[in-house]
């Protein structure tokens, strides 16, 4: 795909979850309801622990991480998924239709949980419940499809993941190509 499509599509993802969200934040923020009988049910709620791990850390061992550091992980993985996957697609040229899908789902994921925490002011909004484990959104089905799309991937092609793909060339690779991009701005201007 090329790289403009793929931003496109995280776009439409990333407007789909937050219309989402706004709708119900304005409409539905006061109903509840059971989707499936005592397995799934429509329930707004606002995370004010910013994402499930930290709600976990807070219900088990009562410890709030809060708003930064969440953050700094958003932006850290915003960078390091798109140089990994840049490496995988450049590199490994079976399968690319995957690692774009892939790309697409797990970047839009990493932006909803970014602008979540940043915009909603009390948390961020979940809203299905899958009982009795826990609450979710949009943005969750997101990634975990982008998980499982580039396990999909990995496992097409294993044989040259293990061969190729080490950190260092991932970084040699990214340091190469952002050196191509700023001799063409240095050529253009």
């Amino acid at each position: 795909m090329k790289t403009s499509t793929i931003l496109a599509w995280i776009l439409i993802l990333i407007i789909i979850d937050q219309a989402i969200k706004i709708l119900i934040y304005n409409l539905f923020g006061e109903i509840h309801f059971e989707i499936i009988p005592s397995l799934i049910e429509f329930k707004p709620t606002f995370n004010v622990y910013h994402s499930w791990v930290n709600t976990l850390l807070n219900n088990n061992l009562g410890i709030n991480v809060g708003l930064l550091p969440h953050i700094i992980l958003y932006l850290l993985i915003g960078v390091l998924v798109p140089m990994y996957f840049s490496y995988f697609r450049n590199n490994i040229l079976h399968n690319k239709k995957l690692i774009d899908i892939s790309l697409i789902f797990m970047m839009a994921a990493i932006l909803c949980a970014f602008i979540g925490n940043i915009i909603w002011k009390k948390g961020t909004l979940d809203y299905i419940y899958l009982n009795p484990f826990f609450v979710f959104d949009l943005k969750d089905v997101y990634i975990d499809f982008g998980v499982l799309i580039f396990l999909l991937y990995a496992f097409k092609n294993r044989e040259q993941l293990t061969i190729k793909a080490k950190i260092s060339d991932v970084y040699k690779d990214t340091k190469n190509r952002l050196r191509k991009i700023k001799k063409q701005t240095n050529a253009s201007t």
